[in-house]
């Protein structure tokens, strides 16, 4: 019995004695359906009862499992089971045997299986008491000729042939056995009479069998059809032993032949992670009973759907929007919040999590539902991973939860993140580049002075029902644009309250002064950092301000955050980016307002990033706006270095060589031209026309 097979038996026992000490009322076979491949099969019955026999049975019509029935034997032809008490009183062994052997047939062999499949049944065991059934096992038998080699294995080299001379396969284009195919003049199925039919148009080549044909180029292709004037004087002189197709094939080799086939099925098991840790993209593990699981959160697939249970990679962030159709409870993406994540150095870590329930509501997108479904849901689920070298020292996960109530199908939209950080999260050891930035990693900034203690540039990221109360920071990634927004919500102010109010909220997420120039700018160097230009909100009225006594003027409901960044330079022909200024700016708007406003105020913010030029170029005179088809330097063909073998700009060679290759060349020019077709109708045009 192989490592496996008894690893597997050992674990069934296993589990079926749990069952039992949980349960010991249950009756049935574990496992209940059996697809079997082999000469033997097993399965254990639990039973309080100690005066059990079973009923063997071949289910002709498969197309419904038919009614128990204790009318049948322990055997039938092929067939027999047996019945053995294991482990505890309760607990039975059954197993199910065919009793041929299958051997395939040779010379003279009178009791064999002809064809490959053999023996394709279904059977039905049915555990019976006092002649009344109390539990049945459903057997899907596929069994195979035993092909495992008997007797002793040569251990003589194969020898291949260089298959350039002698090809493995003599006609390559026989595909169709016992038949003739077309075209194929090598297939020996052909008779003469079908081979009259496509003579002339016979697979040529590899394909039609000849491994090395004739190439164009050879001298001795005489027949070639169409062939140039100039064909005589530049053919090929070469033996088919180095013909072009030898490129084709590979070398003959020697190949020791393998010992006795399996055909057991290969299990796929979790690679069991050593004490050295995990590296990046490794998949990262939890332990689950003393045995490895893959860790996983729900992420989207390359052809756009959601896994749910896609495992996360070491050391790689993933920002993933899921959008669901729920109809029922079932249809919600769920986490487990109890694992025990391994760390990689042998020990687990648990999982801290915070959670936070909100209100939302949900649309309907299709029919009413028979019943309403209430269900709890998680919105979104931050995971942070800290980490240090090659192990995970803390996880902590964010889960924003709400319950909703459903009477039509509805789509819900769920957040699932992971972000890794390192042990020591200092933000004065912070990098986005060395030494530009790179695109996607935050943008760097302070406050104060010299020595600056780095942070992040950050705006607003609302959550759950868009509040601005409720909403939450996120950092500026350098080179992506973005746009976000919440709703304000105002009871009982007046307009100035109201302009106050909101530019404080707003200037809230923006509390530096300084922008980091790359991304590993010094901190003690205020020439690698620029200042931050603030544009206050003009809050001022001017002109017309005669309708102040019915609407709020310029109230700020925009925050604009402007990034210009250039190209400086590049190392190892990589480009850098840089930051060159940073503002900031306020948009305004009017409200139909005054005193004791109760409104929903809704207010943005957004990041553009501006790319110019680090230098201008240069500007272009009016010569090389004119003449630059004259400049070699700047054209692809260049008609004035046509002959420049001949000129003194040449150095490849010395001149006397060069001219004697010129004066060849125009003599093989002239030779073409009087010798070919062209100039001996010419010749005949001439000779016709004096005449």
């Amino acid at each position: 019995m192989s490592p496996l097979r008894a690893q597997s038996l050992l674990m069934i026992r296993m589990v079926v004695m749990m069952a039992v000490v949980r349960a010991q009322t249950f009756v049935g076979f574990y496992p209940s359906t059996i697809f079997l491949s082999g000469l033997n099969v097993t399965s254990f019955l639990v039973t309080n009862s100690s005066a059990v026999s079973l009923s063997l049975a071949v289910i002709t019509n498969t197309n419904s499992v038919p009614a128990q029935s204790c009318n049948g034997n322990s055997s039938t032809e092929n067939w027999s089971s047996t019945l053995d008490v294991v482990m505890q009183p309760n607990v039975s062994k059954v197993m199910v045997t065919f009793n041929k052997n299958l051997t395939l047939c040779s010379v003279n062999a009178t009791n064999c299986f002809t064809k490959d499949l053999c023996v394709v049944e279904t059977l039905q065991v049915t555990a019976c008491e006092n002649n009344a059934p109390i539990a049945s096992l459903l057997i899907h038998a596929e069994i195979y000729v035993n092909t495992t080699f008997v007797g002793a294995v040569s251990d003589n080299k194969t020898v291949i042939p260089n298959q350039i001379y002698q090809p493995l396969g003599s006609c390559p284009c026989n595909l169709t056995s016992g038949a003739c195919d077309i075209l194929c003049c090598c297939d020996q199925e052909c008779n003469s009479n079908m081979k009259a039919l496509f003579n002339g148009s016979c697979y040529s080549g590899i394909f039609g069998g000849n491994v090395a044909p004739p190439f164009d180029q050879l001298c001795s292709v005489q027949e070639k059809q169409r062939v140039p004037d100039w064909f005589p004087f530049l053919c090929v002189q070469s033996s088919m032993d180095n013909s072009p197709f030898l490129g084709y094939f590979y070398q003959g080799y020697t190949q020791i032949p393998s010992q006795t086939p399996s055909f057991n099925l290969s299990f796929q098991t979790i690679y069991e992670r050593t004490l050295s840790g995990y590296r990046q993209g490794n998949a990262i593990l939890i332990d689950v009973n003393g045995f490895n699981e893959y860790f996983t959160i729900p992420q989207q697939s390359t052809i756009g759907t959601c896994v749910s249970y896609a495992p996360v990679a070491y050391l790689q962030d993933f920002n993933t929007t899921c959008v669901t159709n729920i109809t029922t409870c079932s249809d919600v993406l769920t986490l487990d919040l109890g694992q025990m994540i391994k760390a990689g150095n042998g020990s687990t870590i648990p999982l801290i999590r915070h959670s936070q329930n909100i209100t939302l509501d949900i649309a309907n997108t299709g029919p009413a539902l028979p019943q309403a479904v209430q269900c709890p849901v998680i919105v979104s689920a931050d995971y942070i991973l800290i980490w240090e070298t090659n192990t995970i020292k803390e996880i902590q996960v964010t889960i924003v939860t709400a319950n909703i109530s459903l009477t039509h199908q509805a789509k819900l939209s769920q957040r699932f993140t992971a972000t890794f950080l390192t042990s020591n999260n200092n933000t004065s050891d912070v990098l986005s580049g060395n030494p530009g930035y790179q695109v996607g990693k935050p943008v760097i900034a302070a406050n104060g002075s010299v020595p600056f203690v780095k942070s992040t540039l950050k705006v607003f990221k609302p959550v759950g029902d868009s509040s601005c109360s409720a909403v939450t920071q996120t950092p500026v990634l350098f080179g992506q644009n973005s746009f976000s927004g919440c709703l304000l919500k105002v009871v009982n102010e007046n307009c100035s309250q109201l302009r106050e109010n909101v530019a404080l909220f707003l200037k809230s997420f923006v509390p530096v002064d300084h922008v980091s120039m790359r991304g590993n700018s010094n901190t003690s160097d205020p020439s690698e950092w620029v200042s931050i230009i603030y544009e206050e909100p003009n809050t001022t009225c001017t002109g017309d301000c005669t309708t102040e006594n019915v609407i709020c003027l310029k109230v700020p409901a925009n925050m604009n955050i402007q990034i210009i960044t250039a190209v400086t330079g590049a190392v190892e022909g990589i480009p850098q980016e840089e930051i060159l200024a940073a503002k900031v700016s306020f948009s305004t708007i009017n409200i139909n307002c005054v005193s004791a406003c109760n409104l929903s105020l809704p207010l943005t913010s957004s990041v553009q990033f501006i790319k110019v030029p680090a230098q201008p170029p240069p500007a272009i005179t009016r010569f090389q706006m004119t003449y630059t088809e004259y400049d070699c330097e700047k054209n692809d063909v260049c008609w004035q270095q046509l002959a420049y073998p001949l000129t003194k700009y040449y150095t490849g060679e010395p001149h006397h060589v060069t001219l004697a290759k010129v004066m060849i060349l125009v003599f093989f020019f002239i030779s073409a031209a009087v010798l070919g077709s062209p100039w001996n109708r010419i010749r005949k045009a001439w000779n016709s026309i004096t005449l």
